[in-house]
């Protein structure tokens, strides 16, 4: 499948909560939606975006959008993870990779997720305090990316990560909420 660009329409992808299925359509059926796919648990750099991203949950919030991440673990290690971080909106589990396969994320080259640039964003995120872990079982090569769905189910943002240190600014990701609430998205 070919990567998704603004205007195409998001997958209704089924994703696992502790409390059973959720289909995202019923998400942004209700305002925009922000959906993060992440990487694995140790990545230092999916931690720092979601707190970046938590940081800012209100100003989504306010903006009349809805925030969901999404890991490659089951819906039960997800929700541990996501609960021992303070994470203020849903996380949801996706453990055989179906929905990253769905919006074409796929696994980075070894160039992608350690070279020289990734290496400094570490040494950045370290001195921020965010530091990564082991996998806990996660692909350590499987990219992240982050999605905005207007009301309308089409894609506002596409934010494809060219490496595992690769995550949109949170502005940009809020920016395209607005543009997707004001234009009726």
């Amino acid at each position: 499948m070919p990567a998704l660009a603004p205007g195409d329409p998001f997958p209704n992808l089924s994703l696992r909560t502790v409390d059973g299925e959720v289909e995202l359509r019923e998400r942004w059926e209700c305002g925009p939606l922000v959906v993060m796919f992440m990487r694995h648990f140790g990545c230092a750099f999916c931690r720092e975006h979601l707190i970046e991203m938590g940081r800012a949950f209100g100003d989504f919030e306010a903006a009349g959008a809805d925030v969901v991440a999404v890991f490659q673990y089951d819906a039960q290690a997800t929700q541990r993870f996501c609960d021992g971080r303070d994470v203020p909106f849903d996380c949801l589990g996706d453990p055989d990779r179906a929905a990253y396969a769905a919006v074409s994320l796929g696994r980075g080259s070894p160039v992608q997720i350690v070279n020289p640039k990734v290496a400094i964003r570490f040494l950045g995120a370290a001195r921020h305090g965010v530091f990564g872990g082991p996998p806990q079982g996660g692909d350590v090569a499987q990219l992240p990316g982050t999605f905005v769905v207007g009301r309308d189910g089409q894609v506002v943002l596409a934010h494809y990560s060219r490496s595992s240190a690769d995550n949109p600014a949170v502005d940009d990701v809020l920016g395209a909420v607005r543009s997707a609430a004001d234009s009726g998205h």
